[in-house]
């Protein structure tokens, strides 16, 4: 299942836009921080979907501007839009923690060393749970994010909360 893929056809749903307008809406989402994507991917996708009869091009020239591609979604990208949907709403997908590598290895370092690593992990859950948290309350005070944008917000607000409490125990259970 493509989740770039998915993110581009439902973000052309509505409207039609340039590769450059798409990249920079989804770093202004900050779709990289909730997906394992980035940049070059986008435009790649965009390109293979174009090719694949996903969607419909078109190049204009405004103003003193240099043209511009405008990609749109055309009826075999709905098709495969839906197929996607489905597929994603079937499969949950799996959970890759980036920290696992080094909590698989903590127990391989010297006592000092692993309280030191321990302490540098705990803190950094702290602060991500801080900073989360946040832009969670910044964006429910604001209400401007749509349904699934705030649900997403809020479930990394969940996690992270989790996670702190977490790097505790794993800190504690090292540090007895």
């Amino acid at each position: 299942m493509s989740s770039i893929n998915l993110i581009i056809l439902g973000y052309l749903q509505n409207k039609e836009k340039s590769a450059y307008e798409m990249v920079k809406e989804f770093d202004v989402w900050n779709l990289t921080k909730w997906l394992k994507i980035s940049n070059p991917s986008i435009y790649k996708n965009i390109v293979k979907l174009c090719n694949n009869g996903y969607l419909n091009s078109r190049t204009v020239k405004e103003g003193e501007m240099p043209e511009k591609t405008l990609y749109s979604v055309n009826k075999k990208g709905n098709v495969y839009f839906n197929e996607l949907m489905e597929e994603s709403s079937k499969h949950i997908g799996n959970v890759y923690l980036d920290f696992n590598a080094f909590l698989v290895n903590i127990e391989n370092l010297p006592k000092e060393k692993r309280k030191e690593y321990l302490k540098n992990f705990k803190e950094k859950a702290e602060e991500r749970r801080s900073f989360v948290e946040s832009v969670y309350n910044k964006e429910k005070q604001q209400n401007q994010k749509s349904g699934s944008e705030f649900l997403i917000l809020d479930l990394y607000n969940e996690f992270y909360n989790i996670l702190e409490k977490w790097s505790e125990k794993v800190f504690d259970h090292y540090n007895k």
